[in-house]
């Protein structure tokens, strides 16, 4: 019987008074110790760490954060540690402590990630051996990735699955602050490391949050070309988010992204956001059958199968935008009562949404959609 894996929670934080109790809470009784390290709270962030009894450490932040995430690093004296922020809970889907989900002949190990509330989780690493040569890289999006593969490589040590989740909180709020805020950092990042396609994509999304969809789509472009010089499967993963990007700005557009979109899907076929945005643009483009194929393709996925991979998805495109395609593809092709049908449904799925309920009644009667919507419950 081998011993025991101790495990360290590591975070950086700055006034994270409303997410950091949360945060300790989840790490409660299933870690070993907690680094954190506050990079110059104002807030009650420092007592409430303080009062949690766990190891503090002030770092003077220098726009930086691998070397805040590093300082935590220094200061741990776990066999293993998470990496982990103050906005994300920890998850154990069969309780216990973190170290009985960790194997221990391998160097990282990736967790389940949902990035934001209502969408489908994806593959993160996020545990990981202590060892010296293991440190971060990157003034934003820090990561360890090269220095991983190069340390696995040469011991021979692998990169393991777990059932380990972590749910993310800290998108589901406003996020125009941030978006200031990575701005200059992420323009620095893209021309230091011009070939790491997150970087555009990062780019290339805050541009568009920030209203410069112009600047946003040549971002994605110069991501797209990144891309193309290393083609590893989270490059690609990466390339098909600016591709999500950049379909939305043509279709917004009223231009026809259907080659850029058929050339994501033909790299990454597991891609079903650019998928969906395949059915609006065939809806858009007059072709109302292809359209209702594409929306019937996506109602047969269960999202919870779907965490293993590298890509996140909004659940709402197997669900209720996946029927109100359906329904408006229907509407196109003249079969009202089929399109009734669909908008009952995304009614039943989504019943907050009184739009569908409203479409649905309209198309169908009160009863009727009353009752599709029963039988389907």
């Amino acid at each position: 019987m081998r011993d025991a894996i101790s495990v360290a929670a590591a975070l950086i934080v700055r006034n994270e008074e409303r997410f950091l109790p949360g945060c300790l809470e989840s790490l409660r009784d299933r870690v070993d110790e907690v680094v954190i390290v506050d990079t110059g709270s104002d807030d009650a962030t420092v007592e409430i760490a303080t009062r949690a009894g766990v190891r503090l450490l002030h770092h003077t932040w220098n726009h930086d954060f691998a070397a805040a995430r590093n300082t935590g690093l220094d200061a741990i004296s776990c066999d293993w540690f998470l990496y982990i922020d103050a906005d994300e809970r920890l998850r154990l889907p069969n309780g216990g402590v973190l170290c009985d989900y960790i194997d221990p002949s391998a160097i990282a190990a990736y967790v389940r990630f949902r990035p934001k509330t209502g969408y489908t989780r994806y593959r993160e690493t996020r545990l990981f051996r202590c060892d010296l040569r293991l440190r971060f890289a990157g003034r934003i999006h820090e990561t360890m990735t090269p220095i991983l593969r190069t340390v696995g490589a040469s011991e021979g040590l692998p990169i393991a699955s777990s059932r380990v989740e972590i749910d993310h909180l800290g998108y589901d709020d406003d996020q125009f602050h941030k978006h200031l805020r990575n701005l200059p950092l992420l323009e620095t990042a893209v021309q230091e490391h011009p070939d790491r396609v997150y970087y555009w994509y990062h780019l290339a999304e805050t541009l568009d949050a920030l209203g410069r969809a112009g600047e946003a789509l040549e971002a994605a472009a110069r991501g797209l070309d990144s891309a193309e010089r290393d083609p590893s499967d989270k490059q690609r993963a990466d390339a098909s988010m600016i591709r999500q990007i950049m379909a939305r700005l043509l279709l917004g557009r009223g231009e026809d992204p259907l080659a850029l979109i058929d050339s994501g899907i033909a790299r990454v076929p597991e891609d079903h956001g650019l998928r969906f945005l395949r059915g609006r643009a065939l809806l858009d483009m007059g072709r109302p059958i292809e359209a209702l194929d594409v929306a019937a393709c996506l109602r047969r996925i269960d999202p919870d199968s779907l965490g293993d991979g590298l890509l996140a998805f909004d659940r709402s495109i197997f669900g209720e935008k996946a029927c109100e395609l359906a329904a408006l593809a229907c509407l196109r092709l003249g079969r009202r009562r089929d399109a009734g049908g669909w908008f009952s449904e995304a009614a039943r799925l989504a019943p907050d949404l009184l739009a569908y309920r409203v479409k649905a009644t309209a198309l169908l009667g009160p009863a009727a959609a009353e009752d599709r919507r029963a039988t389907h419950g």
